[in-house]
């Protein structure tokens, strides 16, 4: 446990992630009360705002909003053999921030051996919120989020409700602060692989028994 506002560890955001406003604002705005800092670097800055849609907001926008910094250029990133070719910056960069996951939508793209090597986790991003935002943390970034609605205008149970379109596991593990509104289904099939690495994403420590991203004593709590 971390108090309120003190970061314990840092996540790396990868571009797929960095793109999707939703996605990212829910990552950033409950860090801080969940105990974690979202960093990203300027190679994955470039791929986001790349592949973001024309009437969005370019992340390096974002990022001078919210007063961030990018992290170092990762070296040697040709050492990550077994990762996807285009995603072997992204994985020295995580390493260069130190971060201990890398959160993306394509956790299949990266080597499991690289990883290990790395010391990083790789997560999707449904997956690390349903288990790490905090209640407060999760209205707090919904509440924010609604703010931005003029048309229609949205209560923060009604955004929580559509988020379970495209955070369903999100969406299931807050469920209890939102009695009697019922996320909506899933648009999408989940990807074939959430979580691959060794970190425990409740305790932080890693083994080689983590599955689905939680060890063995804390999935018993589940």
């Amino acid at each position: 446990m971390t108090e309120t506002g003190q970061i314990a560890f840092t996540v790396f955001l990868d571009a797929n992630v960095l793109a999707k406003p939703v996605t990212r604002t829910l990552l950033m705005a409950a860090g801080a009360a969940s105990g974690y800092g979202a960093v990203w670097s300027a190679y994955v800055e470039s791929e986001a705002d790349r592949h973001a849609r024309p009437e969005q907001r370019p992340v390096s926008q974002v990022r001078i909003l919210t007063d961030s910094e990018l992290t170092p250029t990762g070296s040697n990133a040709e050492r990550f053999a077994a990762t996807s070719p285009k995603d072997r910056q992204v994985l020295a960069d995580a390493v260069a921030a130190e971060a201990l996951f890398l959160i993306t939508e394509d956790v299949d793209d990266f080597g499991h051996e690289d990883l290990m090597s790395a010391g990083i986790t790789a997560v999707n991003p449904d997956l690390f919120m349903s288990i790490k935002a905090t209640p407060a943390a999760y209205r707090e970034a919904l509440g924010l989020m609604v703010q931005r609605f003029r048309n229609p205008r949205r209560s923060v149970g009604q955004l929580h409700e559509r988020l379970g379109r495209a955070h369903p596991l999100t969406a299931r593990a807050q469920a209890a602060q939102f009695p009697g509104e019922e996320p909506l289904s899933p648009t999408h099939n989940a990807p074939a692989e959430l979580y691959r690495g060794n970190r425990c994403l409740n305790c932080l420590q890693t083994g080689p028994s983590v599955t689905l991203g939680l060890c063995p004593a804390c999935a018993e709590f589940e």
